[in-house]
């Protein structure tokens, strides 16, 4: 048998009925942090020593239709699935790294 109490913490292990409700009320709130302000430093893909020829494993994880579909683009294309992954990845990435920044 466990020793854990099934209490709230707080006094005595008690929340008075206005600590909850405003806890309940928070779990409804939701923040959104605001886009952040166009920077005068550096992004870290600026910084001194990020190199454009060290190339860095991401795994992605795609439902097995997706895979499926991007094998077939690679049977149907010159490109490679590794290469129209990089490109349309890369144009994403930058559009919204602009939209971000601006």
């Amino acid at each position: 048998m466990s020793n854990m109490k099934s209490r709230l913490p707080g006094k005595n292990g008690k929340k008075t009925a206005e600590e909850i409700d405003a806890f309940i009320a928070g779990a409804n709130e939701r923040t959104v942090e605001a886009a952040p302000a166009k920077q005068d430093s550096t992004f870290p893909w600026e910084e001194q020593g990020v190199r454009e020829d060290v190339t860095k494993v991401y795994n992605l994880r795609l439902p097995e239709p997706y895979l499926l579909k991007l094998k077939y683009i690679a049977e149907h294309t010159p490109d490679s699935m590794q290469k129209f992954c990089l490109d349309v990845l890369q144009d994403a990435i930058d559009s919204k790294i602009e939209a971000l920044t601006k």
